[in-house]
């Protein structure tokens, strides 16, 4: 079967390897869609202890033909995160398309245990699912039943899925993003307002999540957020951030973190896809075949899309 592998630092090359067998407790699923995620880049760009096929976002068909998507994060199913159900949490987590195999091949063996179905949302749409799960995760960790009008600092794919997942929940949202092409895209996308991060701020925000990297937008979110607020950091911060602890003490605010999501997550997050509460056809994607990945996986992204989608099974073709 053709898979895209990266054995060393700055490379992706496709290979033709051997179907998966699964073992005891798994089966195989036949992808039919993928998508590229920053992670995926980061890894390629590091490297790998070992040869890897990566892809944690995607979806496919069982051998009886049943469309399923699969939750990438395996916990251990003993331990006392995994038990209260917050299998992203788990110390001994292996990930799918990380830690093992993934879904840029043609096959791909996974726990049963990850398998979700499908019915009722078109294929591609599917391979995006699991990043919509991480937003319905990253939502419910807020205060709901208090928010009216929330921030969401950066307006690339998990920042506008962020929006949809909020709305869908009836609160305000307001896009923060220092481009101001970005800022349009994300206007036109339905949020309720978009602003620059130097604009001032009109409205009480209960919430900021922050969907961007780094540490300016985090201090942005602890400096802007209302009294008594809250602060998501849904981004990672490479190097971490400086946070002036007086500042959260001092205005009484919250700051929670989340990353993943569970199997419960994704089976919410396909339900709102499938409701139309949030449009995974309205977001901004490229489509390429498995041949193009390599060359995808090892260079810029595409700004003028907030995704790439991976055409495995050859259906767009």
């Amino acid at each position: 079967m053709l898979a895209v592998r990266t054995d060393a630092p700055g490379t992706a090359e496709l290979v033709d390897i051997p179907r998966p067998r699964p073992a005891s407790g798994e089966l195989t699923v036949r992808v039919a869609w993928a998508a590229v995620c920053a992670t995926d880049r980061k890894i390629v760009r590091r490297g790998v202890p070992e040869p890897r096929v990566l892809g944690h976002e995607f979806a496919g068909e069982r051998a009886d033909g049943t469309p399923v998507a699969v939750h990438p994060d395996i916990g251990c199913g003993t331990c006392a995160q995994c038990t209260a159900g917050w299998s992203n949490r788990c110390p001994w987590r292996r990930s799918i398309g990380i830690d093992r195999d993934g879904g840029f091949a043609q096959h791909v063996a996974v726990p049963l245990s990850q398998v979700v179905p499908l019915e009722g949302l078109a294929p591609d749409l599917a391979a995006m699912v699991e990043p919509l799960a991480c937003c319905v995760h990253a939502v419910r960790m807020l205060p709901l039943e208090r928010l009216r009008t929330v921030a969401v600092v950066g307006a690339g794919a998990m920042g506008v899925l962020t929006m949809w997942t909020l709305q869908a929940r009836g609160i305000r949202v307001v896009m923060v993003q220092r481009s101001a092409q970005r800022r349009r895209m994300a206007a036109g996308l339905g949020a309720d307002a978009a602003m620059g991060p130097d604009d001032e701020v009109a409205e009480a925000l209960d919430a900021v999540v922050v969907t961007a990297p780094g540490a300016q937008p985090l201090r942005w979110a602890i400096e802007h957020v209302a009294v008594g607020g809250a602060v998501h950091a849904f981004a990672g911060t490479p190097g971490g951030a400086d946070i002036d602890a007086n500042t959260v003490h001092y205005r009484h605010l919250t700051l929670l973190g989340s990353t993943g999501s569970t199997v419960d997550d994704m089976r919410a997050a396909i339900a709102l896809a499938r409701s139309g509460m949030v449009l995974l056809a309205a977001l901004p994607r490229s489509i390429v075949g498995i041949h193009d990945l390599p060359h995808v996986l090892t260079s810029d992204p595409d700004r003028g899309h907030l995704r790439t989608l991976v055409d495995i099974g050859g259906h767009a073709s």
